[in-house]
């Protein structure tokens, strides 16, 4: 992988390697903790009610306060759960996007946990690998 799609890619400081290739599974481990699933799942309502908001009331203003979305999410990272935090993705990209309308969907049906537990145990497995190649080699 190269550097500037790793760095993208990027779980936290401490995991500097992962056999991760969709963003998605990647999304899921900076991701786990409760409070900051739910400051993002907030965000999203805030987002798409200011929308709404804007829309039904004809006040194309109310649109200033749509970073007030990333900034719901952006505390739960800061109060919850310190990973990194790609620059792109926070102001926005289609990809942050897309797993964020993911997560609620997973939420709601009840399948995000499972996402989770599958994604660390695939990180526990490699890292178990790569020490024991760094062992034996």
């Amino acid at each position: 992988m190269n550097s500037s799609r790793k760095d993208r890619n990027q779980i936290s400081a401490s995991i500097e390697d992962h056999p991760f290739t969709d963003y998605w599974d990647v999304f899921v481990l900076k991701h786990q903790h409760p409070w900051n699933i739910a400051f993002h799942l907030l965000g999203i309502f805030v987002f798409y009610g200011l929308l709404s908001i804007a829309w039904f009331t004809q006040n194309p203003w109310l649109l200033v306060l749509l970073p007030l979305a990333q900034l719901v999410g952006l505390a739960g990272h800061y109060w919850f759960e310190r990973s990194h935090i790609d620059l792109q993705d926070c102001i926005f990209s289609w990809r942050a996007s897309y797993c964020l309308g993911k997560l609620l969907l997973r939420v709601l049906i009840g399948k995000y946990q499972d996402d989770i537990d599958r994604n660390r145990k695939i990180l526990a497995q490699y890292s178990l690998g790569n020490i024991a190649l760094k062992e034996n080699g």
